[in-house]
């Protein structure tokens, strides 16, 4: 479960919560394959942070950064921090967790809403699973 939310997380195109339901649905421990997911999937989340700050990094050593990315940067760091708890929503949570990471972002906050973020998506994921198996 955890390599496959890890991979969920990152930019790859995969999902996990099928796989998460079925673990469940095969009698797993619920609490423990649900916090594999919520932590494989922050980690993923964390590795593309990581890739917008390595990308950034990359771009600067031959080009200086237009006026335009440095306000868009000052804009997503004033506004958009918050948008980091849509990090689950796929393909554009990997979008909005990449650009934290290329503007900049303080890193401990950012990994936290990232957290927060995924966590409810896998919870909801649990809740919605076991509210269905007690009908």
């Amino acid at each position: 479960m955890f390599l496959l939310a890890l991979a969920a997380g990152s930019i790859l195109p995969v999902g996990s919560e099928w796989y998460l339901v079925l673990l469940l649905e095969q009698g797993a421990v619920a609490w423990l394959v649900t916090t594999a997911a919520i932590i494989g999937n922050t980690v993923g989340g964390w590795l593309t942070f990581a890739l917008g700050v390595g990308g950034r990094k990359l771009y600067e050593r031959s080009h200086e950064l237009p006026r335009r990315f440095q306000v868009a940067e000052s804009l997503f760091a004033r506004y958009g921090r918050w948008s980091l708890l849509f990090s689950w929503v796929p393909l554009l949570g990997d979008i909005l967790v990449g650009l934290a990471g290329a503007a900049k972002l303080p890193w401990k906050s950012s990994f936290v809403l990232i957290f927060i973020g995924k966590a409810l998506r896998y919870l909801f994921i649990y809740s919605v699973w076991a509210g269905l198996t007690h009908l």
